[in-house]
């Protein structure tokens, strides 16, 4: 993963932040010199500031749990999920692990397009491009 590719708010994997093998999704506060990552540690204490570098920082993969109770898509079945909010959608094609990502438009409107995803920070970047509005962690 690549500094280039994150923004605050974005979630991330650190992996200081992998407990008894299960990881803690942080989120990013700040992009530091010498492509150094300043995360939200999963401390009961919220002032507390984590700072690590790129090469030490996982992308989440995309997955129902993430749409459906994070990032508040609904889920309609088949592998479709729907932004409860926003006409964007994405479908799950499973046998390559990846999500299809798309905005509806108008049926004259030939500016519609999809991009493939696999990474949770990919997705909110994609969202905040589209609707100028930032996908939030609701758990």
């Amino acid at each position: 993963m690549t500094v280039n590719e994150l923004r605050i708010g974005n979630y991330i994997f650190p992996n200081d932040e992998i407990l008894n093998g299960l990881a803690n999704p942080c989120e990013v506060l700040g992009i530091l010199p010498n492509q150094k990552i300043a995360y939200q540690g999963n401390s009961k204490d919220p002032s507390q500031m984590m700072e690590c570098s790129h090469d030490q920082v996982n992308p989440i993969l995309i997955n129902a749990d993430w749409l459906v109770n994070r990032l508040g898509f609904k889920d309609n079945g088949g592998g479709y999920y729907q932004h409860e909010d926003f006409n964007f959608f994405l479908f799950h094609v499973e046998e390559d692990e990846y999500y299809d990502c798309y905005k509806q438009v108008p049926a004259n409107d030939d500016t519609g397009d999809f991009k493939t995803l696999q990474h949770v920070h990919k997705l909110q970047n994609l969202f905040f491009e589209l609707f100028d509005e930032e996908l939030i962690n609701n758990d």
